[in-house]
């Protein structure tokens, strides 16, 4: 039996759609106004072409990022996986999706403390977590729906009342790196490394045993191509949204922008929307990658299978207890480490697209621009 290609590719955009990719396109609108689309520009390629270039780098090692981070030598495919995974998951973005989420919420329910909040919310990652299989299906056919229903509702109700767009004193060069760089902060590359394992096993897993594996790798490929393109309308619907409605919500903070538009657009009865819409979206993604870092430590520690709940466990206690920093502080402290890791991996994913194959050049590469960017920092 083979998987739904729709369901898997919607399992995709829910994924990846998650905390930071609700709030840094609206940024980017409120910021480029008139030249959205420029800005929309830099988004599309850092923020999509790229991370699904590491979706697809992953796929022709079969899935294995392991493999992948292997060519890197210096027992890189253990140090580099535990340091992407430590940020994607209970030490970066998980919280940061429980920040988001409390937002939304908090305009529903503005008497909600936010440790109450997180403790719910994690528990339910926690539970929906627990097998790989179960996660993908109820994040494919329940949660997903719900997501896009409510983002689709926002966009096309500020697309139809959208004033006329402001004119922006920036230059299109300025839109398009400040939408370059708004993509490195959704951590969409680092995701897609390990999203593509996990989409690729989970397709293996649904096939026969015979099954040819450029049929798995074609099927996981069809999957994250419309994956994708749900996310680039949800991106260019979100900045367009940003840059014609600036004057509504450049003053308040980054994760009650999109509750104050619906708010605007809707009315106060939207809060139930608002807080579904930012609600699933940041669930969907945390609890992958809450899954994901789990997995990896108790692969790591070669640990019984029983043991895995305890880990789960213990990353979601981790996660629960950072998301009590607000989002700009997770964000500050996400940033200059970024800055030094992104650019490495970035040529060394494209290069291990063109070339899926062990050379020396492409290590000696990925280590001189990753230790260049240090040494920038530090000057």
């Amino acid at each position: 039996m083979r998987p739904s290609i729709f369901i898997l590719g919607f399992s995709i955009f829910a994924m990846f759609f998650g905390s930071g990719n609700l709030v840094f396109p609206m940024q980017i609108g409120i910021s480029c106004l008139n030249h959205w689309e420029i800005g929309f520009l830099g988004l599309l390629i850092s923020g999509i072409l790229i991370p699904f270039a590491g979706v697809f780098a992953i796929k022709r090692y079969q899935g294995s990022y392991d493999q992948f981070f292997k060519e890197l030598g210096f027992g890189a495919n253990v140090i580099i996986p535990l340091i992407l995974l430590s940020l994607l998951g209970a030490f970066g973005i998980v919280p940061r999706c429980i920040t988001v989420a409390f937002g939304g919420f908090h305009v529903l329910e503005p008497n909600i403390p936010l440790w109450t909040f997180s403790l719910s919310f994690t528990l339910i990652c926690f539970l929906t977590g627990l097998k790989d299989t179960r996660m993908l299906n109820i994040i494919g056919k329940f949660m997903t729906p719900v997501k896009l229903g409510t983002l689709a509702l926002i966009i096309i109700a500020g697309i139809i009342g959208a004033p006329f767009l402001p004119s922006s004193t920036r230059t299109y060069e300025s839109a398009f790196k400040l939408g370059l760089s708004q993509g490195y902060q959704t951590m969409d590359l680092i995701a897609g490394f390990f999203f593509s394992a996990l989409i690729f096993n989970h397709v293996q897993q649904q096939c026969k045993s015979t099954t040819d594996p450029k049929i798995i790798f074609w099927i996981s490929a069809k999957a994250s191509l419309i994956g994708a393109s749900v996310i680039a309308l949800a991106y260019g619907g979100l900045v367009y949204l940003g840059a014609s409605y600036a004057s509504v919500i450049q003053a308040v903070q980054p994760t009650e922008m999109l509750p104050t538009l619906t708010k605007h657009l809707l009315g106060s009865y939207s809060t139930i929307v608002i807080a579904f819409a930012m609600g699933f979206s940041c669930l969907t993604t945390a609890t992958a990658l809450n899954n994901l870092y789990a997995s990896f430590l108790h692969k790591l520690f070669k640990l019984r299978d029983k043991h895995f709940y305890y880990v789960l466990a213990s990353t979601s206690f981790i996660s629960f207890s950072l998301s009590l920093l607000d989002f700009k502080g997770i964000s500050a402290f996400l940033t200059p480490i970024l800055d030094v890791i992104y650019p490495g991996l970035i040529i060394f994913t494209v290069a291990s697209l063109i070339h899926p194959h062990p050379h020396i050049l492409k290590r000696v590469t990925f280590y001189g621009i990753t230790v260049a960017m240090i040494i920038f920092k530090l000057i």
